[in-house]
């Protein structure tokens, strides 16, 4: 074939109309590519974002309403948070704690035999509440042992009986003196 057929065959009405349109749809394609796809990617990455950042509202809204409530209750008990304070100290304050115990085992008549301290971490690295375990052993009768831990449990100062070991003494009568391990807690911040 010589080159004018070729060109003819090829530079037809019909050739020309899909070369047209297989150019068309190239640039289309190309243009979806580069221009609309992107465009696509940025709405449903800005739409996503819309619904992340709602969920961030809706729960910074919950934690306002959740600080405003214990702001109104703050300013409803502001002149009972002495109380608090007194109820658990800043401070471990051992020695005010053995104190109280003391003070309140004299009262019951609790003839302490031994006393220790344990457990007492005294950083002040992290904000939650600590505690200070005193552990005593003494000589009481069941009556005053029940009077001890009501007084215990009166006072300000937070503290829990976290063991109680009752022992009869062998030497005694049924009525008589009771062998008595306590291990008290008290909680400071």
């Amino acid at each position: 074939m010589n080159l004018t057929s070729i060109s003819k065959s090829i530079f037809n009405k019909k050739t020309t109309d899909y070369t047209f349109l297989v150019l068309f749809l190239f640039i289309f394609s190309v243009f979806i590519i580069f221009a609309i796809n992107p465009s696509l990617k940025t709405a449903f990455s800005l739409k996503k974002e819309e619904k992340d950042l709602t969920k961030i509202d809706s729960l910074y809204e919950k934690k306002i309403m959740d600080i405003s409530l214990i702001q109104s209750q703050i300013e409803d008990n502001r002149e009972n948070l002495f109380l608090f304070n007194e109820a658990i100290s800043k401070y471990p304050e051992v020695n005010k704690m053995f104190n109280d115990v003391k003070t309140i085992a004299d009262k019951n008549l609790l003839a302490i035999k031994k006393a220790s301290i344990a457990d007492v971490n005294l950083t002040q690295s992290k904000k939650k509440i600590d505690k200070v375990r005193l552990i005593i052993e003494g000589k009481t009768d069941f009556d005053n042992l029940l009077a001890f831990i009501n007084d215990l449990f009166e006072q300000r100062r937070l503290k829990v009986v976290n063991n109680l070991v009752v022992n009869q003494d062998r030497e005694s009568t049924a009525s008589g003196q009771l062998d008595v391990i306590l291990t008290i807690d008290g909680f400071y911040l």
